[in-house]
């Protein structure tokens, strides 16, 4: 059997000088929870990504599979959203990177409500802006709660749903309800 080769990539990562695997596996051990699990007995150290790929400690190149949260749609340290970061990290970061604060006015949240409206089908205009994804999933809940009156809810068996209460609740994997 040939084991398959990644194709080449114009992409060196930067050389590692943190902690050593074992050392952070130390950390982990004293400072944080005993329900933050990984899921392998020896997972991989991930020190940097590059669009769809990522690198461990010793420089070793994978393609990300797993995919999650921003990275499934554009990779990792996309060029363009690095850019764009910068330049707003540079011009102001609290009220617009947080952008549902309700303590200042910025344009941005408006103007980003009324772009996403506008693709939006039928008399749907109205956004609500979380931070996470088990806040949506707790929202979307208490909506559905509340617009139908009925409590129950489906979900993907052994998915992941969210870190609140509510959304594990919604999982039967045991290592997201410990």
């Amino acid at each position: 059997m040939k084991i398959p080769v990644l194709p080449s990539f114009d992409h060196q990562p930067k050389p590692y000088t943190g902690p050593t695997f074992d050392e952070v596996m130390a950390l982990r051990k004293q400072y944080l929870t005993p329900a933050l699990l990984t899921y392998y007995k020896n997972p991989l150290m991930i020190v940097q990504g590059s669009m769809q790929y990522i690198y461990d400690e010793k420089g070793c190149r994978y393609l990300d599979g797993f995919g999650g949260i921003v990275t499934v749609s554009i990779g990792h340290c996309h060029p363009h959203v690095i850019k764009a970061g910068v330049e707003q990290l540079e011009t102001l970061q609290h009220t617009t990177l947080q952008h549902t604060t309700t303590i200042y006015l910025h344009p941005t949240v408006a103007q980003y409500g009324e772009m996403l409206a506008s693709k939006l089908p039928g008399d749907l205009n109205t956004c609500y802006f979380v931070n996470s994804g088990s806040e949506a999933n707790d929202l979307a809940m208490l909506m559905a709660r509340l617009y139908t009156g009925n409590h129950t809810i489906l979900a993907l068996r052994n998915a992941y749903h969210g870190g609140s209460t509510s959304t594990m609740g919604l999982t039967s994997h045991s290592t997201w309800k410990i």
